[in-house]
């Protein structure tokens, strides 16, 4: 059994390369990856369109728009996310301190199971 199998991962992320990247990955791990989307209300079309079981997170997005918005509104919805950033622990905001925090370059395998360790005990 994969690691993912069957969830449906929201990507955030504003490199096109790092996306198919991690959609590959999520791919290779059994999940349903969406997006991904390079802005805040693009990665809203894609929450309100899907049911999100978990989420990767970039920082720093298209027009250097910041992502802590998306971050808010799947804490509020109880949806495991990590972040996975080339500028992470500057910008992190104490209510998402506690959050696993991938620095760029990553491994996208360790993202996949520290998410799906996230999911598992959710």
């Amino acid at each position: 059994m994969a690691l993912l199998d069957g969830r449906t991962i929201l990507i955030v992320e504003n490199d096109p390369a790092i996306g198919l990247d991690l959609r590959a990955s999520l791919l290779s791990a059994g999940a349903l990856p969406v997006g991904p989307a390079n802005s805040v209300q693009a990665a809203f079309k894609l929450i309100a369109d899907h049911a999100i079981d978990g989420a990767i997170l970039d920082i720093r997005l298209h027009k250097d728009e910041l992502v802590f918005p998306v971050a808010d509104t799947l804490q509020a919805l109880r949806v495991p996310y990590v972040f996975a950033s080339g500028r992470s622990t500057a910008l992190m905001p104490l209510r998402h301190g506690d959050r696993p925090s991938f620095d760029k370059p990553f491994r996208t395998e360790e993202i996949v199971k520290v998410l799906a360790g996230l999911i598992a005990s959710a």
